[in-house]
C-alpha cells in the first residue's frame, strides 16, 4: 500500500482497514500520515499494537511511514528509540521546523520504495551504508538551514540513480562564496527539477552550477527564471537546451517568447 500524500483520516480509515487483514502473510507500507488524533509520532509501539498484533499470520513487514504532528512538543529520541529496541533491521529519524511541524520517519531495512519526501539537511542520507542507494524521487524541505552547495555535492554520490529532485528552501545560502565556478557538480540521470518555493540561489545552484544533462522538465519560479535568463549563463543554457516540459510558477502564467528562447526545443515549437 502507498500513500505519499499526507493522509487525514488514518486512524479512522485506514488503521481499523489493516485491523481486519487478519490473514495477511506480506505486508508492505509506504505511508504519509498527518497526526491528528494524538501527539505522538508513528513509532515501533505503535507498529506492534496497532498492526502487527491484529495479524498472526504475518511473516515480512516492510515499512517506511512519514507521520507529521503539528504544535508539537518535542519528544525525546529515547522513546522512539526504545520502541524499536527488539528490532535490529529497522531505523528512524525526527525532525523539527521553524514552522512548528514536526516529522519522524521510521522503515525496515533494507530501505524499500524510490522515494523520499522533506528531507532536510538532519536527515541522515548519507550513511556509510548505501541505505537509500535506489532513490529516484526527492523532496528536499529545510527552513532551519540553507543547503548548500556541499549538501548537492554528496546528493550526487549517494543517490546515483535520482530522476526527480524538488526543492523548497527560502533560506539564503551562507557558502556560496567558496564555491568553485570551475568545479561543477553533475546529475547524471535527473530528468525533472522542480523549484517552487525557493531562494534564488537554488536556482543559480542546480541551473548555473550543475551538469543537468538529461533534464526534459523544468518547474520554476518566475523571477528566478528571468534572473538566469538574464545573467545568460552557459551552463544554464546547455542545461535547458532539452527541456520539452516547462511550467513557470508565481505567478502561474504560460511562457513567453521571452522565457522560451532559452529553451530551443520549446522555441521551435511554439514559433
Amino acid at each position: 500500500m502507498t500513500i505519499y500524500r499526507n493522509m487525514l483520516a488514518y486512524e479512522k480509515y485506514l488503521l481499523p482497514l489493516l485491523q481486519h487483514l487478519s490473514s495477511v502473510k506480506y505486508l508492505t507500507l509506504l505511508l504519509a500520515i498527518y497526526i491528528t488524533k494524538s501527539n505522538r509520532f508513528v513509532d515501533g509501539f505503535h507498529l506492534e499494537r496497532n498492526i502487527v498484533s491484529h495479524m498472526p499470520h504475518l511473516c515480512q513487514f516492510d515499512f517506511h511511514i512519514r507521520s507529521v504532528l503539528k504544535n508539537f512538543s518535542y519528544i525525546e529520541l529515547d522513546i522512539v528509540r526504545q520502541s524499536f529496541v527488539k528490532q535490529k533491521s529497522m531505523d528512524y529519524t525526527i525532525e523539527y521546523f521553524n514552522n512548528r511541524y514536526g516529522q519522524c520517519h521510521i522503515y525496515s531495512l533494507p530501505f524499500i520504495g524510490d522515494r523520499l519526501d522533506f528531507i532536510s539537511n538532519r536527515f541522515p542520507l548519507f550513511d556509510n551504508k548505501n541505505t537509500f542507494i535506489n532513490i529516484t524521487m526527492l523532496l528536499l524541505f529545510d527552513d532551519v538551514k540553507p543547503f548548500e552547495n556541499v549538501f548537492f555535492e554528496r546528493i550526487t554520490l549517494s543517490l546515483p540513480h535520482l530522476r526527480t529532485l524538488e526543492i523548497f528552501n527560502q533560506l539564503e545560502q551562507e557558502e556560496k562564496a567558496k564555491i568553485r565556478t570551475t568545479n561543477y557538480i553533475e546529475f547524471s540521470h535527473l530528468s525533472t527539477l522542480i523549484l517552487h518555493c525557493i531562494h534564488m540561489d537554488y536556482g543559480e545552484q542546480l541551473l548555473c552550477r550543475t551538469h543537468l544533462p538529461h533534464l526534459v522538465e523544468l518547474v520554476i519560479r518566475n523571477n528566478v527564471l528571468l534572473t538566469i535568463i538574464d545573467q545568460d549563463n552557459q551552463q544554464a543554457r546547455n542545461n535547458c537546451l532539452n527541456v520539452e516540459r516547462l511550467f513557470i510558477v508565481e505567478p502561474w502564467i504560460e511562457p513567453t517568447s521571452v522565457h522560451l528562447k532559452f529553451f530551443p526545443k520549446l522555441y521551435m515549437k511554439n514559433f
